[in-house]
């Protein structure tokens, strides 16, 4: 009976039914943010891999940290425990996160909310793919029970909606040798204020390794503590993708499901 018991756990370890992503055929078109000073705007979200501000120990705070050894790895924030996949299990570093404390950026006039990635592969392979990216906002703490694809929390919230996606038809392609070393901050997601509505909390759902695999360390989302609102200067281009910042509010209000 003990080795029948020894198999079967083995067996749910390999096959990753509680934690990990098991990666598929990857598809989409490259948003490509490998070279220093890149930008692309996607669905109405402005993504950079530099600007002129500190990053690091004291001055950001993180509020979810994905870790596994799979090529494939996802996970979101929350205080909610047990967590559901790939994500780091210390509150320290997989929390709430309050819509209030992610800082306020304004940009050629408009204002955003700044969320800073930071990333962590082998130098000599340093080419991470982020295939995924969910920004939802619920009126509820510490929520579980989350389905990527637009599903949400489900029934485990009454007020979860659905602010910001990355449309599945992209894929950012990210160079951890651009900006070496944790905590340092390998790219910048402003998404428009205009597209948060009512609720306190956000949750940041992300997935990582389909076009390039992870291979070292942990990814992290967080936010810089500043709580004064910045001015950056407006980019002379980037590459306009998706939809336009115009039909943005409406379609980040629609409740999506399967």
């Amino acid at each position: 009976m003990k080795s029948f018991m020894l198999v079967v756990l083995m067996g749910t370890v390999l096959l990753g039914t509680a934690y990990g992503v098991v990666c598929t055929s990857p598809t989409g078109t490259l948003v490509d943010l490998t070279t220093a000073g890149s930008s692309a705007t996607v669905n109405g979200a402005y993504f950079t891999t530099t600007d002129s501000q500190a990053t690091g120990t004291g001055v950001i705070q993180s509020f979810v940290r994905i870790t596994t050894n799979d090529n494939c790895e996802q996970g979101y924030n929350t205080s909610g425990r047990p967590l559901e996949y790939d994500e780091n299990n210390s509150p320290q570093f997989t929390r709430d996160l309050m819509l209030e404390a992610v800082p306020l950026v304004t940009i050629g006039g408009i204002q955003y909310r700044e969320f800073l990635l930071d990333i962590n592969q082998t130098s000599a392979n340093s080419l991470l793919s982020l295939e995924q990216i969910e920004i939802w906002q619920a009126g509820e703490a510490g929520l579980l029970g989350f389905t990527p694809g637009g599903a949400g929390f489900g029934g485990n919230s009454a007020t979860d909606v659905l602010r910001y996606s990355l449309d599945p038809d992209y894929f950012i392609r990210l160079d951890y040798n651009l900006n070496a070393g944790s905590g340092s901050g390998d790219m910048f997601m402003y998404v428009p204020n205009d597209a948060f509505g009512a609720g306190l909390y956000v949750y940041l759902f992300s997935e990582f390794g389909e076009h390039n695999w992870n291979n070292d360390g942990f990814e992290e989302w967080a936010v810089r503590t500043t709580s004064e609102s910045t001015v950056i200067p407006e980019p002379t281009s980037v590459l306009l993708l998706g939809t336009v910042l115009a039909g943005l509010g409406l379609w980040c209000r629609r409740r999506f499901t399967v």
